[in-house]
């Protein structure tokens, strides 16, 4: 392939072909959060120094790059489905299963590690109340009495989870858009990722105050991320992922670094970068374990937190890195743990619950 080939050579695959990296690339995004948190469990927020600063602003695209893909593949699926409880319930058994686990885990474990006594500790309405604000979404920064005080954020039990309440929010808006026959033709996703993106422009741009305002600001963020990754899937066949695209998105996006809306336009570079490099084929063994590895990036993600605070209140000396290389394995084998003996179980029983449904649709 010549050079100038290179450059405008279409990088967009196909999601029906089940051939991609983007299973990969969620672990890579854990793992960037998992060392921004190693950070962040014995220094506290916010991030300071250059590294830090540096640091923090990968771990962002890393959680934008979440829901870039999310909003991409849930489209995808979105604008297929012609049955919502089918939707519903994938969504469903995708949070909620590893979410109760590792909040029951939580549960379990903290009361070794707080400073209160087990009486003062299990009679406080604080223990009994968390798993219900921390799986209902609540308050998904609650911590519970007196646990890890030697660290400047154990008062929240997992702090992780804050983003799920947010890819609560997109599923729950896809669904509805879903049931009013208004998510299917790709002139409508492009319609509502327009829409998303100038609503999350302007909360930016004069800001909000009133009921909500921490959720609503955030979601100006979030929200565009995930509907930029719906937009080049509905345009998919208009929109062409190239080289050339990704390094002009790049340029737009140092040029806007210091507007109100720079990290929309940095998520339309993520999202090209991220989709063209989820696609490219790796030739080989490599490419073959890429593609194929195991989808511990749920497990990683909402477990890493647990282990850091539990690992650095046994070893308080521990130092950024030390505690990362401790993080990181330990949070990999329990990913690994949830996935074969909590995400697997429950995906097989969804599939369980609409046998006759299944039925029907292969008769017809």
């Amino acid at each position: 392939m010549t050079r100038t080939g290179f450059w405008f050579r279409d990088g967009m695959g196909r999601l029906e072909d089940k051939s991609n990296n983007f299973t990969a690339m969620r672990i890579v995004f854990a793992l960037m959060v998992l060392y921004g948190h190693a950070i962040v469990i014995p220094m506290g927020k916010p991030y300071v120094g250059a590294w830090g600063l540096t640091v923090d602003f990968v771990v962002q695209c890393a959680l934008d790059g979440f829901f870039i893909l999310s909003g991409y593949m849930i489209t995808a699926s979105a604008m297929k489905t012609t049955d919502i409880s089918r939707y519903t319930a994938s969504r469903f058994f995708r949070i909620f299963p590893g979410l109760i686990a590792a909040v029951l885990i939580v549960f379990a474990v903290y009361p070794f590690f707080t400073s209160l006594s087990q009486a003062e500790y299990w009679t406080s309405a604080e223990t009994w109340t968390f798993p219900l604000v921390m799986i209902g979404q609540i308050d998904p920064l609650a911590g519970l009495p007196g646990t890890f005080e030697n660290s400047p954020v154990g008062h929240s039990a997992n702090g992780p989870l804050w983003t799920i309440r947010y890819e609560l929010m997109a599923y729950l808006g896809v669904g509805i858009l879903t049931v009013l026959g208004l998510y299917r033709d790709k002139w409508l996703v492009v319609l509502w990722a327009g829409l998303t993106c100038l609503a999350g422009a302007l909360v930016l741009t004069f800001g909000y105050s009133g009921p909500g305002e921490a959720t609503i600001t955030t979601l100006a963020r979030f929200g565009p991320a995930f509907m930029i990754g719906a937009f080049f899937f509905a345009a998919r066949d208009h929109v062409r992922i190239t080289p050339a695209f990704i390094a002009l998105a790049g340029v737009a996006a140092l040029a806007a670094h210091n507007l109100v809306i720079g990290w929309m336009v940095l998520d339309i570079f993520l999202a090209s970068a991220c989709l063209w490099l989820g696609h490219a084929h790796i030739r080989g063994r490599i490419g073959h374990a890429v593609r194929n590895v195991e989808d511990i990036s749920y497990g990683l993600y909402i477990l890493h937190w647990p282990i850091g605070l539990v690992a650095f209140a046994l070893l308080p000396g521990l130092n950024t890195t030390e505690l990362a290389l401790i993080m990181a394995p330990a949070a990999i084998l329990a990913g690994w743990v949830l996935r074969e003996t909590v995400e697997k179980p429950a995906l097989a029983w969804k599939a369980r619950l609409q046998p006759r449904r299944t039925a029907r649709a292969a008769a017809v």
